[in-house]
Parts: C-alpha cells; sequence; structure tokens
C-alpha cells in the first residue's frame, strides 16, 4: 500500500519519529484525521497531511481533541495490538 491508498482503519506513520495514528476519516488522499497515543498518556485525534517527506501534522501547534471509547481504545492498542 502506498501512502496515497490510505483509507480509514489503516494505519499512518508521522513525522521523523513514525508515531503510529489509525486513521478516522479520509478528507482527500493527502489529508486525514487520525488518532494518535500523545506522550503514552492520551489518545488524540488530529488533522494529518501528506507531504514529500511522508505524514506529517498539519498544524504545529496544539489543535486535536481526545478520543474516547471504542476509538481511544484502538489507538491505545496500536497497531500490533488490533483484534
Amino acid at each position: 500500500m502506498s501512502d496515497e491508498d490510505v483509507k480509514e482503519n489503516d494505519w499512518i506513520y508521522v513525522g521523523e519519529k513514525k508515531i503510529p495514528a489509525y486513521v478516522i476519516r479520509v478528507a482527500s488522499p493527502q489529508h486525514v484525521y487520525a488518532g494518535y497515543f500523545q506522550n503514552g498518556l492520551k489518545a488524540i485525534k488530529d488533522e494529518f497531511i501528506l507531504t514529500d517527506n511522508g505524514w506529517e501534522f498539519k498544524y504545529s501547534g496544539p489543535s486535536g481533541s481526545y478520543l474516547t471509547d471504542r476509538l481511544e481504545a484502538i489507538v491505545k492498542q496500536g497497531p500490533d495490538n488490533e483484534t
């Protein structure tokens, strides 16, 4: 799968640290809403864009919202622990 083929429920990897983020909604092939586990403390939903360097946060400052329930559980489990 190439980054351009991303779909809901896929995992993308963001930034230099390759943070795993669970795709919640695809706005366009280069713009998604995804959840990630921030600092090992909170599941956050944020916007990401595809650049020449890969997936990056759309905004440089805080812009996300907390995830709850099923989406929070998926993000906390991570890509290697899906059920």
